[in-house]
């Protein structure tokens, strides 16, 4: 009876447009991090339905959120879940990346989930057999330094999602010239290749310690179905202007 109580409770309130939201330590990890530091814009790389997006803003966050999305189905379901919160923007339906282009990006059918420019590798179509590509779109590649100023100011606290399925050094390769400004990145790693041409977790373990970030938190994600072998976990990266800021 008290379960059902609550559900009618929580779906009047979204009938109403509000949210009932728990201020506590069962927020996730990158949310905590995310107040502690201050965080006011976020950009959402490779946003999907909105996933992400919609554990923020039920968690508090009352910052902007900019979501990027280059499949035609998710960008549009996204663009409909985005359209309840004046904080939650959608840009243009794009592919993020490494430079202005034309790219082909391969459709997965877990709900595009798993899609990616790069060619899905054995490992994933075996652990994951939903996933696997049903389709190819064509869509425009542009740069995070690009469009970051059309979303963020000099004096704002920005926190960087990249979940783009093995083409996050293109993403981050992309974003160089802004990544001074940027003051937190959680990036999805992989254990093993997963994707034809990525990288594992130790090259951006590496390559983010060289350009000033420090390893806050590790979130465990996706592994194999049969072997329970963990093959990919979020890690979350602090600048170290802001670590020495916020040191705990």
């Amino acid at each position: 009876m008290k379960k059902f109580l609550k559900s009618v409770i929580i779906k009047g309130f979204k009938a109403l447009g509000l949210r009932i939201t728990k201020f506590n330590s069962g927020r996730p990890g990158h949310v905590r991090i995310m107040s502690h530091l201050g965080i006011n814009v976020v950009f959402d790389i490779g946003a999907n339905r909105g996933q992400f997006a919609t554990e923020l803003l039920e968690n508090g966050f009352t910052g902007q959120v900019i979501s990027f999305e280059p499949t035609q189905k998710a960008y549009e379901e996204l663009v409909k879940s985005a359209e309840r919160h004046q904080n939650w923007h959608v840009h243009p339906r794009v592919a993020v990346g490494e430079k202005d282009a034309t790219v082909s990006i391969n459709v997965a059918g877990n709900s595009a989930a798993s899609s990616s420019i790069l060619d899905m590798g054995d490992l994933h179509k075996t652990s994951a057999p939903e996933s696997q590509y049903v389709g190819v779109e064509e869509v425009k590649l542009t740069t995070l330094a690009a469009v970051f100023h059309q979303y963020a100011g000099n004096d704002d606290k920005v926190f960087l999602k990249i979940d783009v399925q093995g083409y996050e050094e293109n993403v981050l390769s992309g974003a160089l010239p802004i990544i001074s400004k940027v003051g937190v990145i959680k990036l999805e790693c992989s254990l093993v290749s997963l994707y034809e041409g990525d990288k594992v977790y130790q090259f951006y373990f590496d390559w983010l310690q060289s350009l000033g970030f420090v390893l806050w938190d590790l979130e465990p994600g996706y592994r194999h179905r049969e072997t329970g072998r963990l093959l990919q976990f979020d890690a979350t990266f602090v600048s170290q202007s802001l670590n020495d800021l916020h040191s705990v």
